[in-house]
């Protein structure tokens, strides 16, 4: 025997109720919510792969590539690249902050583990005057892409 409540004319069954908060949590889960860049946290140093990206030369940039926050993929880290290379794991919520050559350079992003997300990568335009901030997210049907940022 179900407990119920009566809505105008309609009967609500616990059920019912359950079942609507149960889907209302799956969507809202699906996709990721962007972090501020000043309140993202930074990288761990044990999940930095190339230290010599972190150092500040004559002629680099400064390039931030944060991930969002939210439930999907979060039991997963995301490899960030810089021309191909290697260079950190971030989780949900977190940000690396590295330096590349002024001009032309391509930063890439890859699930690692068993979430989903291949290889998508992003064309940039470095300069010492004006760092890039690119985010990595979720969509709500698990599409995964790193894209430029205003937040």
């Amino acid at each position: 025997m179900f407990n119920y409540c009566q809505l105008e004319e309609h009967f609500v069954t616990d059920k019912q109720i359950c079942y609507v908060v149960l889907v209302s949590i799956m969507l809202n889960a699906c996709a990721t919510t962007p972090v501020p860049t000043d309140s993202a946290l930074n990288v761990p140093q044990a999940r930095v792969i190339n230290k010599s990206f972190l150092e500040i030369k004559d002629g680099y940039g400064q390039v931030i590539v944060k991930r969002d926050a939210g439930l999907s993929a979060s039991a997963c880290n995301t490899r960030i690249f810089a021309n191909a290379s290697p260079v950190a794991e971030i989780a949900p919520g977190e940000k690396v902050v590295f330096y590349l050559p002024e001009g032309e350079q391509i930063v890439g992003a890859i699930a690692i583990g068993i979430c989903i997300g291949g290889l998508t990568e992003v064309r940039t335009i470095v300069s010492k005057s004006h760092p890039v901030v690119f985010r990595i997210s979720y969509g709500s049907s698990g599409e995964f892409s790193i894209q430029p940022t205003a937040f």
